[in-house]
């Protein structure tokens, strides 16, 4: 046997031994802590609440589900200040979202699967509704009831971008109880949040709910070159619901949620690769970026004693403009305009059977348009025409995109349940068209100059299969196994310079996951532990083009993935809850010759830590006097291991923590709370980029800290 397959393999099963030794080891302690506590009468009263994924296809038990998920409720949102899709990385295991510096790019990351830019390989649902563009994935979080994270490929129930998992954020639905929630946030660099929700029941069969949201700070970084705060924010939203029952077989869901979000940015510094070190943020023009997003869904569900059907109608559009320095330096190089505009539909129609039993079966269908329209201008200034030796008093250029991509599938899944063994086999055929009609126009000294013009569509299909298999030892005790085949179709690069970086190929996988769900003490302690393996080809890989002055997408040859997760929660003593959870993630490009100069096979895949690390807990102490009836305690820490920068490996970011903290005073309804973020102030670079034939990085944020005052009536 080849010496490196070998010592590959003894390294994989040294980690498992490790990992069921801490494993183990954990439970243990846990034992031990119950044993030392409790007795049998205070355990039969004492546990930790069911785990139920709403998600769309599956809304059942997490023990019923042969996959890795988790769910985050609204009070574990609200102890870690989760604002958003980014600082979910500091609580999934093998999740990570980088701080961009903007709400525009957001790259997500799910077991090593992710892509900086174009379409994104990591599914987002907000109350049913698909985001298939990552300029609105970052969006405020506010009135959410949870967010779920489904870790693998879920492209055979939800198709398209949903290869490396899916998550699904869920906002609280209109209730029959009339009530007001009122919260103000302050913290310090001026960070103002507000949020006031209003439930409304207008009769037996129809209530109403309304939210609207206000953030602002004046921004964590400085820039030297001007002296100016330049990553401020103001963003308003508000979303309205609307639930209607009018009996017990029907019911329908609509919802409108809207946002204006305004930034300041970019907050990019020269980094050295090979002191690891980022300069100063001097740059000399200001850099906004400003983004409309209005998002609409309508579900209608309908029940009968053996079935269901569901529609799902979807809407949502995008307008935003950006303005960037590209060059990021005192000298005026550069001075990149972006504006657009996304318009997208969808529509969703399913039936599912409701009796249970022996056989359960589940069959859909899907279909949907999206339109992009994009201008993309760049301005060369006054120390760019001399350096780049252009005779021209003035130049610029501009770059029209119109892509329309449409697609339809149709989607089945059969379960048979044999005593404790279930078998899931599910098979989606995905069909999608993507056009472009791109055009180039020079402004040589003002004078139009048309370089280019190509419409050009492509064609992908895909049959993609998942099968399953779980055993139910007990009903605390269940193992499974899956296999499942991931898909993200290719497209056109929104930037590009040569014909052959006009498209990129679709990426496949094909993925391996066992796993264990358990629960023990009368459901006391819970732990969720897997092992995935992701056999990867034809990889979409982000790169820029070969001026520089932007990016684009290209396809590696071969890589893989795998690692484990584990995740543990407990109740080791009355009012106090404690929580685990570790992911360990080795991503590599198996082969990947970029040209004849560079080879990156064996190099590790950028913006994948090595591992992640999120542990922590919350007490309760109970007061019961005349002004306060009880404190809450939650301290947390979150750990990310090394993680590269570029296929290169030359740049990277080793090892931080993260210490946040939250203490919640209450009374009746109203909560006053101190909460605090990096508060030991760490140093660390949330992202990285090559550009211009430099190396670019985004410093972490600093500590922060303040209060929070939320009243319920």
């Amino acid at each position: 046997m080849n010496m490196k397959i070998l010592f590959n393999k003894f390294s994989q099963i040294r980690m498992m031994k490790i990992f069921a030794v801490v494993f183990t080891a954990l439970l243990l302690i846990q034992l031990h802590l119950f044993a030392d506590n409790f007795d049998s009468d205070t355990l039969k009263n004492y546990k930790l609440d069911e785990i139920i994924i709403k998600s769309p296809k599956y809304n059942r038990n997490i023990f019923d589900i042969p996959a890795a998920a988790t769910m985050i409720p609204e009070r574990v949102l609200e102890n870690n200040r989760i604002e958003n899709l980014t600082d979910i990385s500091n609580i999934i295991p093998n999740f990570f979202m980088p701080d961009y510096g903007s709400k525009l790019t957001s790259p997500v990351y799910i077991r090593g699967v992710g892509n900086r830019i174009n379409t994104p390989s990591v599914g987002l649902y907000v109350d049913e509704i698909p985001y298939f563009e990552k300029a609105a994935f970052n969006f405020d979080f506010y009135d959410i009831e949870r967010v779920e994270v489904l870790r693998g490929p879920q492209g055979t129930l939800y198709g398209r971008n949903a290869m490396g998992g899916l998550i699904n954020v869920i906002t609280n639905r209109p209730g029959r109880d009339k009530s007001t929630n009122i919260s103000v946030d302050y913290g310090n660099f001026n960070q103002i949040r507000s949020n006031i929700t209003h439930n409304q029941p207008v009769s037996n069969s129809l209530a109403l709910m309304a939210s609207i949201n206000q953030r602002h700070n004046d921004g964590f970084y400085e820039n030297q070159f001007t002296r100016t705060d330049i990553d401020r924010i103001n963003s308003y939203s508000g979303r309205i619901k609307a639930f209607y029952t009018p009996s017990e077989n029907f019911d329908a869901l609509a919802n409108i949620q809207y946002e204006d979000s305004r930034q300041g940015g970019y907050p990019y510094a020269l980094f050295n690769d090979e002191t690891m070190e980022a300069g100063s943020i001097s740059y000399d023009k200001e850099s906004i970026y400003n983004r409309k997003l209005l998002s609409a869904g309508l579900n209608l569900n309908y029940k009968t004693g053996e079935f269901s059907l569901r529609a799902v109608s979807s809407l949502q559009k995008l307008d935003d403009e950006q303005e960037i320095d590209q060059d990021f330096t005192p000298q005026s190089l550069f001075f990149v305009t972006q504006d657009q505009q996304l318009q997208m539909l969808a529509q969703e129609l399913i039936a599912e059977s409701t009796t249970g039993g022996v056989y359960n079966w589940l069959v859909g269908a899907f279909g949907f348009k999206q339109i992009l329209d994009k201008s993309v201008g760049l301005e060369y200034g006054p120390d760019g025409l001399v350096k780049y030796k252009l005779p021209y008093s003035e130049y610029y250029y501009i770059k029209t995109y119109d892509n329309i991509n449409t697609g339809i599938a149709f989607f089945h899944q059969s379960t048979i349940n044999l005593g404790n063994f279930s078998l899931s086999a599910g098979i989606r055929a995905d069909l999608e068209k993507a056009t472009l009609d791109y055009n180039h126009d020079k402004f040589p000294d003002g004078n139009r100059n048309n370089a280019e013009m190509v419409k050009s569509d492509t064609l992908f299909f895909e049959i993609l299969p998942k099968v399953a298999l779980k055993y139910n030892i007990s009903e605390y005790l269940v193992p499974y196994i899956t296999v499942s085949k991931g898909y993200n179709p290719g497209g056109f690069n929104a930037t590009f310079e040569r014909v052959e970086d006009r498209s990129f190929d679709s990426e496949y996988s094909w993925n391996y996951e066992a796993g264990l769900k358990a629960k023990w003490l009368q459901q006391r302690v819970y732990a969720n532990i897997a092992f995935f393996y992701i056999d990867w080809t034809n990889q979409q890989i982000y790169q820029t083009v070969p001026s520089g002055t932007g990016s684009m997408l290209t396809n590696a040859g071969k890589s893989e993935s795998k690692g484990i997760e584990l995740e543990l929660t407990a109740l080791p003593a009355r009012n106090l809850e404690t929580w685990m959870a570790f992911g360990y993630n080795e991503a590599k490009f198996i082969e990947y010759v970029k040209n004849e100069n560079e080879d990156y096979s064996g190099n590790y895949l950028p913006y994948v830590p090595s591992f992640s690390f999120n542990a922590g807990g919350n007490y309760l102490v109970e007061i019961k006097s005349g002004w306060l009836d009880r404190i809450k305690l939650n301290l947390t820490y979150n750990g990310f291991g090394k993680h590269f920068w570029h296929e290169s490996n030359e740049a990277f970011q080793k090892y931080y923590g993260l210490l946040n903290h939250r203490i919640s005073f209450e009374k009746n309804n109203t909560t006053l709370s101190f909460w605090g973020k990096n508060i030991l102030n760490t140093d660390y670079n949330s992202f990285y980029f090559q550009a211009l034939g430099n190396s670019y990085a985004q410093i972490g944020k600093p500590a922060t800290m303040g209060l929070n005052l939320k009243i319920l009536f």
